[in-house]
């Protein structure tokens, strides 16, 4: 599926936060869309290899104006930051309804240091740190979810960090930061299979006790905050799974780990991890899981063209 080139603005202003921390203008990737595209459903796949890829250093400095955090992007500007300065590399895929990026901390580069700006939701994939909830740091280990960060993402030790921008599914009348816990987001198991020519669900313990040992299963763990989710998946083997339409949000999907195949409106996609995915509101999707796989999905508001397609 061919990738639309995404239209989006290339200026973030500073960002002032009452801790008297802030940031200098941010690179094009981390702008905000200035328009949707006039057929926005064709903007659903991402592959890695795709995606925008920026080398960006942070640092902390001081200033007349009270301490602040120094940022500059691209290889020939990152390597004259100072030794200090947390070196990292970032993927974003640019969808319509909203931004993934991924962001790869090391160790040996400096750690982790990122000014948040745009960002609603922030998961911990690997490594820990802490960052901004609600006005104060807090400590963030692997598999937390942040909703709505502020301050500054920081973290002495490698780590990577899967951080969306999007409307949310209210429209932000619900934002409000958080920080959900791995160990306080809902789990819940599913499988479907064959049955007298019938598809069957199960969702209880006692209907997954009864599934065929080739069930299709599938775990989720649903991490909830006001206005919108976070949910973390692992595919088990098997497939196809059972259409799913109707959907009043897009899904924005980072794959982790495996491979899968991706039905949507019947294109087909092969998505491994480092791919991104969108779900389109309104869409048919259904999946085979080609090998045990797992992904992380947000919601967004769906787009509407800024114009009609030509008849």
């Amino acid at each position: 599926m061919t990738k639309v080139s995404p239209m989006f603005s290339a200026v973030v202003a500073a960002v002032f936060l009452s801790t008297s921390v802030m940031a200098q203008d941010g690179p094009t990737a981390h702008a905000f869309r200035a328009a949707a595209p006039t057929d926005p459903s064709n903007e659903v796949f991402i592959p890695r290899d795709k995606a925008d890829v920026l080398e960006l250093a942070e640092w902390d400095s001081k200033s007349p104006r009270g301490d602040t955090v120094q940022i500059v992007w691209g290889r020939d500007e990152v390597v004259k930051a100072p030794a200090s300065a947390s070196r990292y590399v970032q993927r974003s895929y640019v969808f319509p309804t909203g931004t993934i990026r991924v962001l790869e901390f090391k160790k040996e580069t400096g750690g982790m240091i990122h000014m948040i700006t745009s960002e609603t939701a922030l998961y911990m994939l690997k490594g820990a740190g802490r960052v901004g909830v609600a006005g104060r740091d807090v400590e963030i280990a692997e598999r937390d979810l942040v909703s709505y960060p502020s301050g500054v993402l920081r973290g002495s030790g490698d780590a990577t960090v899967i951080l969306w921008t999007v409307t949310g599914a209210k429209l932000n009348d619900a934002a409000k930061s958080k920080v959900v816990r791995a160990a306080d987001a809902v789990e819940v198991n599913s499988a479907e299979w064959d049955e007298g020519g019938k598809r069957v669900r199960g969702r209880t313990p006692e209907e997954l006790a009864k599934a065929p040992k080739d069930a299709i299963r599938l775990k989720i763990n649903r991490y909830d905050f006001d206005g919108n989710s976070v949910r973390v998946t692992v595919n088990y083997k098997g497939g196809p799974t059972s259409p799913v339409s109707g959907s009043k949000t897009d899904s924005l999907i980072y794959v982790t780990g495996g491979r899968l195949q991706h039905f949507q409106d019947g294109e087909s996609m092969i998505a491994v991890p480092g791919d991104a995915i969108r779900e389109a509101a309104g869409s048919t999707n259904y999946w085979i899981r080609l090998e045990d796989s797992s992904f992380v999905a947000t919601s967004s508001q769906p787009v509407v063209p800024t114009a009609p397609k030509s008849p």
